[in-house]
């Protein structure tokens, strides 16, 4: 962005100007200051009230879902020894452990990541500000994280399924 058309800081936080360089808006956007302002109030359907809701609902059911799959895994973990000193299944308590370790702070993340999203959109929303409501750092973010953590337990997984059937 060429040094003209920094954004504006007269008056605002820290926090809003990251709002508009991550969200992309007007105190944002490049060449913004150039327009002209509305005459004509901004019209914002109801139905985009009810979008931004529905979005917040999806990542929450995500969240919860990842959430209930790792503290149900806890209650199916088999003890490492079974009654006759013999080692229980192939997944051990420590990799259950590890699945629920590192999945419930990513489905605790993405429940702030959507609470986050929603709050700032209903923002933009009731102050009818102009701006990209599209994320794409986010998502982003988040799909890498998931990624991660699914690798780091198929890894673990299957390091302990072989040393099973090796033993």
């Amino acid at each position: 962005m060429p040094p003209s058309e920094q954004p504006q800081t007269n008056g605002q936080t820290a926090v809003s100007a990251i709002q508009d360089a991550v969200y992309g808006t007007r105190n944002y956007t490049p060449g913004a200051r150039y327009q002209l302002p509305r005459k004509v109030p901004l019209r914002i359907e109801p139905k985009t009230y009810f979008a931004n809701e529905r979005t917040l609902l999806a990542w929450l059911s995500m969240a919860v879902t990842i959430g209930s799959v790792s503290a149900a895994l806890v209650g199916f973990t088999a003890s490492e020894k079974d009654v006759k000193g013999v080692r229980g299944g192939p997944v051990t308590q420590s990799t259950t452990n590890l699945i629920t370790v590192s999945l419930l702070p990513v489905a605790i993340l993405m429940i702030g990541y959507a609470l986050t999203t929603f709050l700032l959109r209903s923002i933009y929303l009731q102050r009818k500000q102009m701006g990209f409501y599209m994320d794409w750092i986010g998502p982003t973010i988040l799909c890498c994280l998931v990624i991660a953590v699914l690798l780091l337990i198929t890894i673990v997984a299957f390091v302990d399924v072989f040393s099973y059937h090796n033993h």
